[in-house]
């Protein structure tokens, strides 16, 4: 049997590929299942990762909600989902099919909820279907909770405990950390402090687009996040800042997801290299229905050339400099 050279281990995880779908574009089972190239994109990646869910329905921000920018993507969904009671009736059992690590990514507007929600998770999952839970403490696009949890690390820290309290002990935690920060590493160590097993980076920006013919902001929220490739650079910064002064991250005691405008396997190469053992990839996907199973291809021809894995490279740019 041929050496799989991509295959990476989150805590408990066993990935086979170290390509996650990154919350907020992967959508429903529903919108995977009906694309042409299904079935090649699920055996790229090493884990699926859900859009978010909270604990009541959400019907997200006004309309306009997305709007291209030079480099990027500005949107404004504000969490639009049909809430936790009908994701574990319509969505779970589908997931199952996929046979991937499944991580749920959850949101919620105070402490006490984040914890219901990770509870009812529990208790209802009773196939088991979960893997992981991704903490969203950093989303720019909603009024409560959200990117305010995300830039306190008292905060940072309190949501993960509650989330943790209620979950099976092999179901692991990952805690999604907000870019709109001075110190990247505040957070991530609040983060630490409260347990989780995980760090995922970066969510988006915030931004804005003005409309200058009508004289007022494009999106109806005002603001909203920014993604694509234009935040690369930020993120692959922060996850190099994290392996370097955060000695967890550095010893790989807590691996690290890179997340920000990957678009090709040197993208995803250059995250790899500043720290992460796994990376999530969203915006591309919009642009490229392949970018997934391009990417693999990639990654394998480089490991094949340098004789080398991934697990080798992570973080071997703190080594030659």
């Amino acid at each position: 049997m041929a050496m799989n050279r991509l295959a990476v281990q989150l805590k408990n995880l066993s990935l086979l590929t170290p390509l996650l779908t990154a919350s907020g574009t992967s959508g429903t089972s529903g919108e995977i299942e009906n694309l042409e190239n299904a079935e090649q994109t699920l055996s790229s990646l090493g884990a699926f990762v859900t859009k978010g869910v909270t604990m009541e329905p959400r019907k997200g921000n006004p309309e306009l909600r997305v709007i291209e920018t030079r480099t990027g993507l500005l949107n404004s969904i504000g969490l639009q989902n049909s809430g936790v009671s009908a994701f574990v009736k319509n969505e779970l059992p589908k997931l199952l099919k996929y046979k991937l690590p499944i991580i749920v990514n959850i949101s919620a507007d105070s402490v006490e909820k984040f914890g219901i929600l990770s509870g009812y998770l529990m208790e209802h999952d009773t196939s088991e279907v979960i893997n992981g839970l991704e903490i969203n403490v950093s989303c720019p696009n909603i009024c409560a909770g959200g990117v305010e949890f995300g830039v306190d690390p008292r905060m940072v820290e309190k949501v993960v405990k509650a989330v943790r309290k209620p979950m099976r002990k092999n179901v692991v935690t990952i805690t999604k950390l907000t870019p709109n920060v001075t110190d990247i590493t505040q957070p991530a160590k609040g983060a630490i402090m409260g347990g989780t097993d995980i760090l995922s980076m970066i969510n988006t920006l915030r931004g804005m687009a003005i409309n200058v013919y009508a004289g007022k902001p494009y999106l109806g929220n005002e603001t909203g996040g920014l993604s694509g490739p234009a935040i690369k650079p930020i993120g692959v910064y922060m996850v190099y800042e994290c392996f370097r002064s955060v000695p967890e991250c550095r010893d790989k005691r807590v691996p690290i997801i890179g997340i920000g405008g990957i678009s090709t396997s040197d993208d995803a190469l250059e995250y790899i290299m500043a720290g992460a053992t796994a990376v999530g990839i969203g915006t591309a996907w919009f642009v490229n229905a392949d970018v997934f199973s391009d990417i693999r291809s990639g990654l394998e021809n480089y490991c094949a050339s340098a004789k080398t894995t991934i697990i080798d490279i992570i973080g071997i740019a703190h080594e030659r400099r």
